[in-house]
């Protein structure tokens, strides 16, 4: 289901590109191309950005959270600037923002995580019982 669900968002993600660029190919940017294609670049940094973070950092995992927040958050803030998303009276949003995208991340990779613990332990029976019966 897993590898369903990332095939899935890739080839969405190829299908809006590729439906978009000849849409600015057919009849130029309009405002709703070029904000998908600003998502898609805000994206691409926020991806680079946590990749880094990830290599640099080894921080306990609520600290390392808090780090990507407000690193996305700042990402994110001065990207929204740049790109006329909101004015600085309005800045906090971005935290709603973030905070909303970090929620849904946080609860998805609390679930991979207990899966991955669940498997690594059941792994580890499965070798000791293993050991046991060779004992025998």
């Amino acid at each position: 289901m897993k590898k369903v669900l990332k095939d899935t968002c890739i080839l969405s993600a190829l299908m809006i590109i590729c439906v978009f660029a000849v849409s600015v190919i057919w009849s130029g940017f309009t405002a709703e191309i070029l904000l998908v294609f600003e998502l898609f670049l805000l994206a691409f940094i926020i991806s680079v950005t946590l990749f880094l973070t990830d290599e640099w950092t080894s921080l306990p995992i609520a600290a390392d959270y808090i780090v990507k927040f407000f690193a996305v958050s700042g990402i994110v803030m001065l990207f929204g600037f740049i790109a006329g998303w909101f004015y600085p009276s309005n800045f906090w949003m971005v935290f709603i923002y973030v905070g909303a995208v970090f929620a849904a991340a946080y609860f998805l990779d609390s679930i991979k995580t207990k899966r991955d613990v669940e498997f690594i332990n059941e792994q580890i029976l499965s070798r000791q019982s293993r050991k046991t019966d060779d004992e025998k």
